[in-house]
């Protein structure tokens, strides 16, 4: 089953009034971005936010997922959303694994963790929170761990998504495969702290 872990929380306990918002108008949209009104709605009618108008009136508006979307692609702090900064997916069943990568998280700061035990758990999360990064180990049953890495680059569509892909041992070719799955990130088990730290500042850097 898939579970959340956040490391570095909002502001305070309590969720802005924005958090559980699912649709926006381009002034509370402007608010949150900390842009004008008049840029919010040059980025809709120019396509770079995703929306609708609202029937029989000029008026704009954008769905959650859309301006979260947007809000991410141009680095913006999600805190107002009710969301950390940084989603961090990891696709991983081994404890000694999850408790590192939580515990490099934590180092970091401002990133909350998502675990997926399962290929169908990961697939609801990554449509779900759009990670900035997924972990990825290379030998979990029943993935073809290739195949998985197009899904997962194409599926989070934005820039600056990366996935670290994790193995004891690579098989013969299979960096090159991942490679052209455009995966730049390997890390090998036993993993060190310090090594698993730096490569999430430089997969979440952008």
């Amino acid at each position: 089953m898939a579970q959340t872990t956040t490391l570095a929380g909002l502001n305070g306990n309590r969720l802005a009034p924005e958090a559980g918002k699912q649709v926006f108008t381009t002034g509370e949209a402007a608010r949150l971005c900390n842009l004008s009104q008049q840029t919010i709605i040059r980025c809709f009618d120019d396509g770079r936010i995703r929306g609708f108008r609202v029937p029989g009136s000029k008026a704009r508006r954008i769905p959650r997922e859309d301006l979260i979307r947007f809000m991410r692609a141009h680095k913006m702090p999600l805190d107002a959303l009710g969301l950390n900064a940084i989603t961090l997916l990891v696709m991983d069943h081994e404890s000694d694994t999850l408790d590192l990568i939580k515990q490099a998280a934590d180092n970091l700061g401002d990133m909350a963790v998502h675990v997926a035990a399962t290929a169908y758990d990961a697939g609801v999360l990554t449509a779900k929170i759009e990670p900035h990064v997924t972990i990825l180990n290379a030998r979990l049953p029943d993935i073809d761990i290739v195949s998985a890495c197009r899904t997962l680059r194409k599926a989070n569509g934005l820039p600056s998504s990366e996935v670290i892909v994790i193995a004891t041992k690579f098989r013969q070719g299979e960096m090159e495969s991942l490679k052209e799955a455009n995966v730049r990130f390997f890390l090998r088990k036993p993993i060190a702290i310090s090594e698993l730290t730096r490569m999430l500042q430089r997969a979440t850097a952008g």
